[in-house]
């Protein structure tokens, strides 16, 4: 069962805008991990600060791509869009196009979630050397 276009195209359209906030929050957290290695206290308070946007645009387009899935008035089209989204091989070009942006958004997810983790282990640890 194919899904709308109009349905794949909005979902891609919220997956690039994802896209492109997740590349924004990587670089905001690099240059962080570059603040943190030059002990510059001001940088590293403004990168966190300045993290905090690109945080919450996430969060709307998350939450619009919720609210996309539950305004799809048929119930196994807004299944499959959940499927696809989550990873489940994709029947035709379109599908194939948001499943790969949706695939390429999780990694860039895990790559800041990683380096966050990091960059926080390495800013308590240095709390605790001053404590």
């Amino acid at each position: 069962m194919s899904m709308e276009q109009k349905t794949l195209m909005d979902a891609l359209v919220q997956m690039k805008r994802t896209g492109n906030l997740l590349n924004e929050l990587l670089d905001l957290t690099q240059q962080l991990g570059q603040a943190i290695d030059r002990n510059d206290q001001v940088s590293i308070q403004l990168l966190v600060a300045m993290r905090e946007d690109p945080l919450e645009k996430l969060q709307a387009a998350d939450q619009a791509v919720r609210d996309q899935m539950q305004e799809i008035p048929d119930p196994e089209e807004s299944a499959r869009l959940a499927r696809l989204l989550n990873g489940s091989p994709p029947e035709g070009d379109q599908e194939k196009m948001l499943s790969e942006q949706a695939a390429a958004n999780r990694r860039r997810l895990k790559q800041v979630m990683d380096l966050d983790r990091l960059l926080n282990q390495r800013m308590a640890r240095e709390k605790s050397a001053y404590e």
